[in-house]
């Protein structure tokens, strides 16, 4: 689940179009097929320890990643086939060939294309679409990058209406990021008004998320905000982190470092499980 800027008039961060990482369930807005549940929670446990344990266990991943994939075969259970989508992107970010990675991503956004033919509003299918596009374009350059924008924006603000709370407000997460990170009219929909609306609210639903937190800070720290930029940035560095999680969060670690530079320093130590 788990940050670039290029160069267009002024410089754009494509890491704005980055969609956002950790893990939680919704129920499918669409009846699923008349048999069972493939998302039983047994084996929602065995995802979500999969997805956690990414960056440190991936014959964990891939075992599991092949379990699902078979499970799903002949599945017409769009949430389950989404969630396949999101082992596949767990797989996407370790590939270290930037070639390969980007048809790792492809690949995550043809399974989640075909949960969304079986459910337009399957709010995994829209998320993990949306995130495989995020990456794919800060891998592709400026001109891919903004072909993807507006579709990422359009998915992004349809999980915010279906289900907020996805992946501890990710959507809303992700929003703040982009409209904080892409220059405004006419390069391009840039706003800091927007970016604070989602931010805000993506903090008001979850108060402990790092991730959110960090861009919170940030984005804090442009608008002039200073003290309450280095209250959020201090939260980040004293949140103890676990070694599954460390590689995902020393990007928002990194921010908040950032922020607490500009704010005259700290003895803040990170915290650690």
């Amino acid at each position: 689940m788990k940050l670039n800027i290029q160069q267009l008039g002024r410089r754009m961060s494509l890491s704005a179009c980055w969609a956002i990482a950790a893990a939680c369930f919704t129920v499918p807005v669409f009846a699923q097929s008349a048999s069972a549940t493939l998302l039983t929670p047994e084996n929602k446990q065995k995802i979500e320890l999969a997805v956690w344990r990414y960056a440190i266990d991936t014959p964990l991943l891939m075992e599991t990643i092949d379990w699902f994939r078979e499970l799903t075969r002949h599945s017409r259970e769009s949430a389950a086939i989404a969630e396949l989508s999101r082992l596949e992107f767990m797989q996407a970010q370790l590939e270290l060939d930037k070639n390969r990675r980007v048809q790792q991503f492809e690949k995550c956004i043809a399974i989640a294309d075909q949960a969304l033919v079986l459910n337009a509003n399957d709010v995994r299918g829209l998320f993990w679409r949306a995130a495989a596009m995020g990456k794919m374009a800060e891998d592709s350059g400026i001109v891919n990058a903004l072909r993807m924008l507006r579709p990422m924006e359009k998915m992004l603000l349809k999980v915010v209406a279906l289900d907020e709370k996805y992946e501890n407000a990710g959507a809303h997460r992700a929003l703040g990021r982009m409209y904080h990170k892409l220059p405004g009219f006419p390069i391009s929909f840039g706003s800091n008004q927007k970016a604070l609306m989602h931010l805000k609210r993506a903090h008001e639903l979850f108060p402990r998320d790092v991730i959110t937190r960090a861009f919170y800070a940030e984005l804090l720290y442009d608008e002039g905000k200073r003290d309450e930029a280095r209250k959020h940035a201090d939260f980040v560095l004293a949140t103890p982190i676990a070694d599954e999680d460390a590689l995902e969060y020393a990007e928002y670690v990194n921010i908040a470092l950032a922020v607490i530079e500009k704010t005259g320093g700290s003895q803040v130590k990170l915290g650690r499980f």
